[in-house]
């Protein structure tokens, strides 16, 4: 198959434009050859800088606050959560810029423009100009060729959205600009949203020319030129999450360019260093339409899908593709956005969202082969626990250590919300679970690499937060359960009374079931937990009554954890239980939403409900648009919840995986998969005709 998308149309919306990273530097090329735009994104540029706004007497709230829980008292909870219980808002990623080329040259013919997965190369021409781009992890720069069959002209100047200053120095463009100190999400505007202060980070882009041209005042300026190489550098002074960001943002950036190289090195360099990760997986599924723009097969495989099987194929490559530009060892962490956000204040502040999409941001980096990106993580992870020690003690007067539902560079772990506790914030904000839930991802990683230094550094972390369960625990009819907690997101009606703050919902013991085994296996002792919940309509019971469900086909399927991701085989029982919760749930939701259905599908041996669950995830999203019950793909095929977030591309990309590893394959696949790991380090090789596995290889 071709991995390759391509186009006939420049882009005109962001999610028209095609992604290249490094999982550092990010950049979005719309392949606009009368004006070109490339949006500029540093996996380190965000608001703030390390405060504690851990709430310091929320603490003495938790004993009232729980027995309301357990009275039933849901309108009593909500108001002691959300007045005396709240947190504060994490902080938010931000766009860096843009690099614009104003191009001289007149009209020509034969548009195109593409993105090869392989070679992770932008390429945009016409019958006069071509324009490649790519980011290099070994050169740690954004690199353009400009090429022309005859002389052109143009300009190249930086912009920002946020404070800044461009100007020309030493044979150089450079931008320098400042991050705000406070930047609220979107859908909060009470009092100061939004301001620069004093301590936030700066910020520095630099940008030079291999070649000839004009530094002019805040551009450079190319005349009658057949060929230009573009170097572009970008730096932040982020030191780590602990430390205030004074580190200096323009040397750093400068730095980059030590020892610069040829185009061609670079570029060779380049493509070895991607391909030596993306090469190791090969697919094919049979059919193929691989001569039609990506746009319109997209628009053409809802009628279809069983004339382009390798849509989702290209799907499957295009989240291996993404996880190699957007987490890296020594990168940060991947966030809602990757590290792709044009936004000032975007949506869910593009942080780290922990109930489940930074999770599944990482579901494929193993299966998938790419074991080498998981490490920024595990990074996230470990600034998490130390910071959770405070909130422990803080809103549970516990020992070890936990989180909430959000986090960000600094390694937030406080409950999320309005800092004024003004907003209702039940169905989100006071819940717990965010620690054990990935540092049980962490395991999974060791035991797809079996890295016993890996087994060696988790411990530590593992007994921190067990600590915490050790004391939050708290019995209830004889039994120990979380209180209190909720099912991320999602509400119930009690009684005609509106609810989401309970205690042990289903959620809390699918992780911690999992939690306390992997706890075992360092050899420490462990509470029990409570087996999971079949209610009397054959489903899996959300919450730890049968309350009537707000939302029946609500996108969060979290009850379902203990399905997948969870590593502990369930009993039959169960799993029969999870595939009435789906139905139930229904084949919609957002981007994300059908990414984790995939992957439970997949779990549980239905490759035809997985594949329409994949059909959905193809589903044309028009740029622009919002909602939560109709996700997709937009033109570039980046996930659309929508508005864009990546983790549905992970998701799908890790359901696919899932179904070759448990042998569960479409009944109009025919084709081939070579490369996918199970644990252990074990790799698998497959051949399949019409759904009939006919060759497997286990190396």
């Amino acid at each position: 198959m071709q991995n390759i998308l391509w186009y006939k149309r420049k882009a005109n919306k962001w999610e028209e434009a095609l992604p290249v990273g490094n999982g550092r530097i990010g950049a979005m090329v719309f392949g606009n050859l009368k004006r070109e735009r490339i949006a500029l994104n540093e996996d380190s540029l965000w608001s703030g800088y390390p405060k504690d706004l851990n709430k310091k007497d929320a603490g003495k709230y938790l004993a009232g606050l729980r027995e309301a829980v357990f009275l039933g008292a849901h309108d009593d909870a909500n108001k002691i959560a959300n007045t005396d219980f709240h947190g504060h808002w994490s902080e938010s990623y931000l766009p860096f810029g843009d690099l614009l080329i104003d191009y001289t040259t007149s009209k020509a013919q034969g548009y195109s423009r593409e993105l090869n997965l392989e070679t992770a190369v932008a390429t945009t021409e016409n019958d006069a100009v071509c324009q490649k781009v790519f980011v290099s992890h070994p050169a740690q720069l954004l690199v353009i060729k400009i090429s022309a069959k005859e002389d052109i002209s143009f300009k190249i100047r930086l912009k920002s959205q946020l404070k800044y200053n461009a100007y020309t120095e030493n044979e150089t463009l450079f931008m320098e600009g400042h991050a705000p100190e406070i930047c609220m999400p979107p859908y909060y505007n009470t009092g100061v949203v939004f301001s620069y202060g004093e301590g936030a980070m700066t910020f520095c882009a630099a940008v030079k020319v291999l070649g000839n041209a004009e530094f002019e005042k805040n551009c450079i300026k190319f005349t009658n030129q057949r060929e230009a190489v573009i170097l572009v550098s970008l730096a932040t002074s982020f030191i780590d999450y602990k430390s205030m960001p004074t580190a200096d943002a323009k040397e750093r950036a400068l730095s980059y360019f030590e020892n610069i190289k040829s185009y061609d090195e670079l570029l060779s360099e380049h493509i070895a260093d991607h391909s030596a990760l993306f090469d190791r997986v090969e697919i094919d599924l049979g059919s193929e339409r691989a001569d039609l723009p990506t746009d319109r097969r997209l628009a053409q495989f809802q009628k279809h899908s069983e004339k382009d099987n390798n849509l989702a194929a290209l799907l499957f490559q295009y989240g291996r593709y993404l996880t190699i530009a957007t987490s890296r060892a020594g990168t940060q962490a991947s966030n809602l956005q990757g590290i792709f956000n044009e936004h000032l204040r975007a949506p869910w502040s593009s942080n780290y969202t922990t109930n489940i999409n930074t999770e599944m941001n990482y579901w494929c980096t193993d299966i998938c082969n790419l074991s080498e990106c998981f490490s920024p993580f595990f990074e996230l992870v470990k600034h998490m626990v130390e910071n959770g020690r405070v909130t422990a003690k803080d809103y549970y007067n516990c020992g070890g250590s936990c989180a909430h539902h959000n986090s960000d560079i600094w390694g937030a772990s406080r409950p999320a919300g309005d800092p004024l506790g003004k907003a209702q914030a039940q169905s989100y904000a006071y819940w717990q679970s965010a620690l054990p839930w990935m540092l049980n991802q962490v395991f999974e990683h060791y035991r797809y690499t079996e890295d016993k230094a890996l087994f060696e550094e988790m411990k530590p972390y593992f007994k921190e937060v067990l600590d915490f369960y050790n004391d939050f625990l708290v019995e209830k009819d004889g039994v120990l359960v979380t209180c209190p907690s909720l099912s991320p997101e999602n509400t119930f009606y009690d009684n005609g009374v509106k609810g989401s703050i309970t205690y042990m919902p289903t959620m809390d013991i699918g992780i911690l079931e999992e939690f306390f085994a992997n706890c075992r296996e360092f050899g420490f002792e462990t509470p029990e937990t409570p087996p999971i919940p079949v209610g009397s309509d054959g489903r899996i019971n959300e919450w730890v009554e049968e309350y009537e469900e707000k939302e029946p086909e609500h996108r969060h399927v979290s009850h379902l954890y203990c399905v997948y991701p969870s590593a502990i085989e369930q009993s039959e029982e169960v799993n029969e239980a999870a595939r009435q919760s789906l139905y139930a749930r229904g084949f919609g939701g957002t981007g994300w939403s059908l990414g984790w259905k995939v992957c439970l599908w997949a779990r549980l041996g239905n490759p035809e409900n997985a594949m329409t669950l994949i059909i959905n995830q193809l589903y044309p999203i028009t740029p622009g648009s919002f909602g939560h019950n109709r996700g997709g793909s937009y033109p570039n095929m980046l996930d659309a919840h929508p508005p864009f977030q990546i983790d549905g591309n992970f998701g799908v990309a890790a359901g696919i995986a899932e179904m070759f590893k448990k042998r569960s394959i479409p009944e109009n696949w025919s084709g081939y998969v070579k490369g996918i790991k199970l644990y252990g380090n074990k790799t698998l090789n497959l051949v399949f005709e019409n759904g009939k596995i006919v060759n497997e290889e286990v190396l």
